[in-house]
């Protein structure tokens, strides 16, 4: 049987990111504007446009 935890893993600019607490509410945006990266910008906030697509 696999289980699977509440967390998320992802890299950003190579470095690997381990949130274990994941917060259902937060957007990657908003987790990216919360360690200073402000590259991503915010479009339509719908998902519509691929202004804040992130790569």
């Amino acid at each position: 049987m696999t289980v699977f935890g509440t967390g998320i893993l992802f890299y950003v600019n190579g470095t690997q990111v381990t949130i274990d607490d994941v917060d259902l509410d937060m957007t990657l945006l908003q987790y990216l504007r919360s360690t200073g990266l402000t590259g991503t910008k915010l479009g339509c906030g719908e998902g519509g446009c691929g202004a804040c697509t992130v790569m």
